[in-house]
């Protein structure tokens, strides 16, 4: 049984459509990082209250409160959300007992994610990645309470790597804990 492919034969328009096709889908899925979710935090996220305002009366900063069994919110923050003045996201995160905790997010103008880290008791522990406005990677490493650790490395405009360095007792790797400032200085 010989089977036809329509698409590949005949018509060389046909042919070349069906390419260009291929290679549209390849350069757009291929050229685009992959974003991390949103935040749980945005200004649609019940329990929020503006703590303070752009000119405009657009949001600021706007802390989330903690809902009791009604829905209202309580007096205990889980978390807080920056924006720009457009209204779009510039950093948010989860908070326990009024320090940082959880997941957090910084954001470029246009929204794409700027960097991705964990805090636990207000100090970064876990991975800490930077990226472009590209969606590339700028920078990928890992802290533990608050002091870098593991490999570190760094990214061209590409996404191509470019610097690795393990973080150890001697070595400056993210230049801004502690044992990199003391390091460093």
């Amino acid at each position: 049984m010989k089977i036809h492919f329509s698409c590949f034969s005949g018509n060389i328009f046909y042919r070349s459509l069906w390419i260009f096709g291929i290679l549209v889908c390849f350069v757009a899925c291929h050229n685009k990082q992959q974003k991390p979710p949103r935040p749980e935090f945005t200004l649609e996220t019940p329990g929020g209250r503006p703590a303070e305002m752009w000119n405009d009366t657009a949001p600021k900063v706007v802390y989330y409160y903690k809902l009791d069994e009604e829905g209202n919110p309580t007096q205990e923050r889980i978390g807080v959300a920056e924006f720009y003045q457009n209204k779009q996201e510039y950093v948010s995160g989860g908070l326990k007992d009024g320090k940082k905790d959880g997941k957090w997010y910084a954001f470029h103008n246009d929204g794409s994610v700027f960097t991705e880290t964990f805090y636990v008791d207000g100090k970064h522990h876990g991975i800490y990645n930077l990226y472009r406005d590209n969606g590339h990677p700028l920078l990928k490493g890992h802290y533990n309470h608050g002091i870098c650790d593991g490999t570190w490395s760094w990214y061209d405009e590409a996404g191509k790597q470019t610097k690795k360095i393990k973080a150890d007792g001697n070595t400056i790797a993210c230049e801004w804990c502690a044992k990199c400032m003391k390091l460093k200085y």
